[in-house]
């Protein structure tokens, strides 16, 4: 849906509240996920991530797909979404839903789905968070009628396709108040109810989760979840389903909310959680302060290894009929030159470490090889950590176009024409920014191969992840090791980034080692395949530019043809140049010793 930006009210416009947002699968379920125009993650808790009305608008283009306002407490703005309630072909509005638009009669506008209806006003919440109820009407589409509230905490995503009524939120403290004794008012326990009966006990639970912080995605939302639900398991002594009502209310103030199997996976596993039980059901809310809570911690989920049984001799007689049918598991990098150097290819299952100083092309010859497997119908992903999806975008305009990056201005629309024949003759790429830590790139993963299909992966690079262990050497050794116990198992072509400590600069050869991969020997012993990467015109201008170099360190798989090889690299397009491989005509002599040398 297109933006209506001259149509979004005024008042709204002039505050820096403003977040873009995309679409990301999440568990099987699209969920709209705020972002800065820095494409980096945006946080309805943190202003920094926020921008201005104008600086969102302009940056809605490819997968960002719109615009949203944040509610917070400094303004006074509330915001009431009426989801499943319009019809998107006729744009009939459900009867329960005009009713309410009437009422309120306040900016209206209808939401990115079509099928549902969001209003702002100017007033105070009464509820004591954001609140969602489902209302008992018939589903429109794939939406249940439900009504939300929210005046903090929270993004609403904004079209400008606004309703006939007020252009601007208007003042409406007192029909709010009437619309959540309405809907959201919950009848209080019996007055003779005894304070240890399961209504007081539930009440106080409820009162006591209103004040736990929400889960907020990429800030420790897995153990905010977790601790809500054990303070309600363990705390209060709730059962299953008493945890599970106050959850789902608790969930709706979570960006973005958790799926309901999630919801029971987390009770449930609070449920299973040692330690004391009961320390908050008969304590007072005025003696709340005096009960010390456990910090619970999600254990992340460790997947049980399904081990394959085979007689040795069978394997070896497998492997014979795979060479009498010609059968072979290699597959091509795209580089002619490294393809022969390693014993042509590289297999799925195989973790492959390219490794360099800053500025040696480490980046470019995985776009390369990238942009190959793309074109062979293998759909890849690339996880960067370095450089954005747009600084990838125009390295990649460098590679598939032969337009000068300084005629780009002029000739955009060869650009297009020669980005269009790209796209048609290729699978997908996705790129995945700003993980952080193994943990979320590793699940990120696993949701590529699930979902696109994905067969090949670039980490870029992987001493900017995040690890368990007290110093980087602890750290970046749990990174290589959860790196290649999910290549074996997902069996794809893991191509990870590396760089290499400042020691090489101080030899008269600059020849890597393996002992020069930065701040562990993990990766060497984790790795399949190590290429070293050297472009010599980094090191003294007076080398030719287009002269590149290729060291290969290990090959645990197959023969290693050639220690170091020789290739052409443009670097106004950002490739390295092919040549048919005859009588190892690439190979410098020059590097004979290195064989020998290196190790």
């Amino acid at each position: 849906m297109q933006i209506k930006p001259e149509f979004v009210p005024q008042a709204l416009r002039e505050r820096d509240q403003w977040v873009l947002w995309k679409t990301v699968a999440k568990n099987d379920r699209p969920t709209k996920l705020p972002f800065q125009p820095t494409n980096h993650a945006a946080k309805t808790n943190d202003p920094e991530t926020w921008c201005p009305f104008d600086v969102a608008v302009n940056c809605v283009s490819g997968s960002i797909e719109g615009i949203g306002y944040v509610f917070a407490e400094s303004d006074p703005f509330v915001g009431i979404d009426l989801d499943g309630c319009r019809n998107p072909q006729s744009g009939e509005v459900a009867t329960w839903a005009k009713e309410i638009i009437l009422e309120l009669d306040t900016y209206a506008e209808i939401s990115p789905s079509l099928t549902g209806v969001k209003l702002w006003l100017v007033g105070k919440s009464p509820l004591d968070r954001g609140r969602k109820i489902e209302v008992d009407a018939p589903p429109v589409g794939d939406k249940m009628p439900a009504i939300e509230v929210y005046d903090r905490l929270r993004y609403f995503a904004v079209t400008g396709w606004r309703l006939r009524g007020p252009y601007e939120p208007q003042e409406r403290q007192q029909q709010l108040e009437a619309l959540c004794k309405r809907y959201f008012t919950a009848a209080p326990p019996p007055a003779s109810a005894p304070f240890r009966s399961d209504d007081a006990v539930m009440q106080r639970a409820q009162k006591y989760l209103a004040k736990l912080p929400p889960a907020i995605s990429g800030q420790g939302g897995h153990n905010a979840a977790f601790h809500a639900a054990c303070v309600l398991v363990m705390g209060f002594g709730l059962d299953e389903s008493q945890a599970l009502s106050l959850m789902r209310e608790w969930n709706q103030s979570c960006v973005p909310p958790w799926s309901e199997r999630e919801l029971v996976h987390k009770v449930q596993s609070a449920g299973k959680q040692p330690g004391e039980r009961n320390y908050l059901r008969n304590t007072a809310p005025d003696r709340w302060n005096t009960i010390q809570i456990p910090r619970y911690t999600a254990k992340p989920e460790v997947l049980k290894p399904q081990p394959k049984i085979e007689l040795l001799t069978d394997a070896a007689s497998r492997y014979i009929e795979n060479i009498k049918s010609g059968k072979t598991n290699l597959i091509d990098t795209g580089l002619p030159e490294l393809d022969y150097a390693i014993g042509g290819g590289v297999e799925r299952g195989e973790m492959i470490i390219l490794a360099a100083r800053p500025s040696h092309g480490k980046s470019a010859v995985a776009l390369q090889c990238v942009h190959y497997w793309t074109e062979q119908g293998m759909p890849c992903a690339l996880l960067s950590e370095e450089m954005s999806a747009l600084a990838l975008g125009k390295r990649s305009l460098q590679f598939l176009s032969n337009v000068p990056q300084e005629h780009w201005q002029t000739r955009v629309d060869d650009l297009e024409s020669h980005l269009r024949t790209y796209r048609e003759q290729r699978a997908d790429c996705i790129v995945i920014e700003g993980c952080g830590s193994v943990d979320v790139v590793c699940q990120q993963i696993e949701q590529a191969v699930e979902q696109h299909k994905v067969e090949c992966v670039v980490v870029d690079y992987v001493q900017l992840l995040r690890g368990e262990g007290k110093g980087r050497y602890e750290q970046i050794t749990n990174v290589s090791v959860h790196l290649r116990q999910l290549t074996t198992r997902l069996k794809i072509v893991l191509i990870v980034l590396a760089q290499l400590n400042r020691e090489i600069e101080k030899r008269n050869k600059f020849i890597p080692v393996p002992s020069d991969l930065k701040e562990t020997g993990q990766l060497e012993q984790d790795a399949d395949v190590i290429v070293f990467l050297v472009w010599p015109h980094r090191i003294d201008s007076k080398n030719p530019p287009h002269e590149y170099q290729m060291f290969i360190s290990k090959n645990r798989n197959r023969p290693i043809n050639e220690p170091a090889v020789v290739v052409r690299f443009d670097p106004s397009r950002q490739r390295l140049l092919q040549q048919e491989i005859k009588d190892n005509p690439n190979y410098n002599h020059e590097f004979d010793a290195f064989s020998t040398e290196a190790f």
